[in-house]
C-alpha cells in the first residue's frame, strides 16, 4: 500500500547524501513536499528506517543548495526513496517553488 500526499514531480538534479559514514553523489528524479527518490546509479543499501540522512538537493533555479534531513523509505535496485523529517522553512519553501516550476512544466506524476 502506497500513501502518497500532495503534488509529485519527476525532475532531475543533484543530491548528495551524508549517512554519517559515507557521502554518496546521487540524481534526484522524483519530488514532493514531503520526500524525494533518488537514482543512485548502483544498486542502495537497505538500511533501517531509524537512520537519518543529510541529504543537499541542488535545485536548478538556485545557486546554493538546500539541506533536509531524511529517514530511508525504501530501496527498489538503483533507486531510493526519502521522507523529509527536518528542514528550514525558508529551505520548504524552495522546494515549493520547484514543484510550482514542475507544474508548470507539466512534469507532474499521477
Amino acid at each position: 500500500m502506497e500513501r502518497r500526499v500532495g503534488l509529485r514531480g519527476r525532475t532531475d538534479f543533484g543530491v548528495i547524501a551524508h549517512d554519517g559514514i559515507a557521502v554518496s553523489r546521487c540524481r534526484g528524479i522524483e519530488l514532493s513536499p514531503t520526500g524525494i527518490i533518488v537514482e543512485r546509479g548502483r544498486s542502495a543499501l537497505a538500511k533501517g528506517e531509524s537512520h537519518l540522512v543529510r541529504l543537499e538537493l541542488t535545485l536548478p533555479e538556485r545557486i546554493h543548495a538546500i539541506t533536509a534531513w531524511a529517514r530511508p523509505v525504501w530501496v527498489r535496485g538503483t533507486q531510493q526513496a526519502f521522507r523529509f523529517v527536518r528542514m528550514s522553512d525558508p529551505d520548504r519553501l524552495t522546494l515549493a517553488e520547484h514543484l510550482d516550476i514542475l507544474t508548470l512544466r507539466g512534469a507532474l506524476v499521477a
